[in-house]
């Protein structure tokens, strides 16, 4: 860390401690983002320098936790430099900006899961990694708290805490059981890093998962594969879509994807014109965006580029599901209309209804599929809520849902497809509600 010179103030500003005119950095204060307001703590771990409206520094502040009154940005560096966080906070003498070099907002968070280590990594005996205990190697390691991205870990010498240098995969689950793998597999020594090495379609014991990979034992030792090659795919495995590059345009995400065809077409010579969208979901099963549709002309086991467009940042997305429209010219329906709509919600919503719900594994998602229908007619956007029960009617897991019905929508039963993201596995419900939250 960052060493600071000059007076360290212990409960805040004390007078005759303004120091004077400092060289002026390269970022002038007014090159700043508009101000938010902001009702959270920060806990400073080192000493930090405050400054006045012009950035100009007047003291410093000994490590504490102190209230963030705004949060903007400034740049830093020479030239045009790099934003940097900048937050207003309070002291005894009134208002002043720091731009922390080690600082935490919030506060320490329980957590109960683990994290995949790819490197070896520091152990500190603090979240401040102020005071290093020694190194842990690359393994799976149990978090028992976490603060933004340092976690507290336990490791047979005691608790420490890291903050990873290197990729780490946090959110792993500890399972046992099997996958069978129906097409050829390229093998990863972590997610995203190629081992250069595959495996036949077999079964294959799994000892992890994360998000959609699988961790099983090999010759190699422990690897990581995944159902499909790129980073989604539909359903019925037509084609899969790499999402590794993308960027933030305004409030859009551009995605710079390819695309090609699943394993049961690569053989073709055929050239087979897709029409496709890509759903977007966060870490709790949450869709956060959907892209703009897109067709492409896929030949055999050709990659073929294309952008994708989401109306909102979701760089952060976990998972993403491929939605088929067309494929070889014709249209793909996932309406089942003489299937039975079996589930109905509360007594005040009797007239939507849903059915033809089916199950897919991929990591530790299940991807929920079905369709609903209602007696009324028009627009309306409902939220709602599934819960999958056990056959002692315990629920094992709940699913954000939501259902939209546009101006078009002729009411009297007409059925419509939906999709449902769980980060659980629900394969084995023996049951599944439906609740109404809200209907706009």
């Amino acid at each position: 860390m960052r060493k600071k010179a000059g007076l360290i103030l212990i409960s805040g500003l004390l007078a005759g401690v303004l120091t004077g005119q400092p060289s002026t950095p390269s970022a002038l204060a007014n090159d700043s983002q508009s101000q938010t307001d902001s009702a959270e703590t920060m806990t400073l771990f080192e000493p930090t320098e405050l400054y006045d409206d012009r950035y100009q520094q007047v003291g410093m502040i000994a490590p504490q936790q102190v209230h963030v009154l705004q949060t903007s940005s400034i740049r830093r560096g020479h030239g045009e430099g790099y934003r940097v966080p900048r937050y207003l906070i309070s002291t005894w003498m009134g208002k002043a900006w720091i731009v922390p070099d080690n600082a935490l907002r919030g506060k320490e968070e329980p957590m109960d899961t683990y994290i995949e280590l790819s490197h070896e990594e520091t152990l500190y005996n603090d979240p401040g990694l102020l005071s290093p205990k020694g190194k842990i190697g690359k393994q799976t390691v149990k978090a028992i708290a976490g603060w933004d991205k340092r976690y507290k870990i336990a490791t047979p010498e005691g608790e420490g805490w890291i903050a990873p240098r290197w990729e780490a995969f946090v959110g792993i689950k500890l399972v046992q059981t099997d996958v069978q793998l129906t097409a050829p597999t390229r093998l990863f020594r972590f997610p995203y890093q190629d081992a250069g090495a595959g495996v036949n379609p077999q079964p294959m014991q799994i000892t992890a998962v994360w998000r959609d990979w699988y961790r099983a034992d090999s010759w190699l030792g422990p690897v990581w594969f995944r159902l499909h090659e790129l980073d989604a795919a539909d359903a019925d495995h037509r084609i899969e879509v790499g999402l590794r590059y993308y960027y933030l345009d305004g409030n859009q995400t551009r995605f710079r994807a390819s695309v090609q065809l699943g394993p049961r077409w690569r053989d073709t010579g055929e050239t087979i014109p897709v029409g496709f969208a890509v759903f977007y979901y966060n870490e709790n099963g949450e869709r956060i965006g959907s892209s703009s549709g897109a067709t492409v002309r896929l030949k055999g086991g050709e990659a073929t580029p294309v952008e994708l467009t989401v109306d909102r940042d979701v760089q952060m997305f976990a998972y993403a599901t491929v939605q088929v429209g067309m494929f070889h010219d014709q249209p793909i329906s996932k309406i089942q209309p003489d299937d039975p709509m079996a589930i109905a919600d509360d007594a005040a919503n009797h007239d939507l209804r849903l059915g033809s719900i089916q199950v897919r594994r991929d990591g530790v998602f299940s991807i929920v599929t079905g369709q609903y229908a209602s007696k009324l007619a028009g627009e309306r956007h409902v939220k709602a809520e599934l819960s999958f029960l056990n056959t002692d009617g315990k629920t094992i897991a709940k699913a954000p849902l939501e259902l939209a019905f546009d101006t078009s929508y002729p009411g009297n039963g007409f059925h419509q497809p939906f999709e449902a993201v769980v980060p659980e596995d629900v394969s084995t419900y023996a049951s599944v509600t439906l609740k109404v939250l809200d209907v706009r």
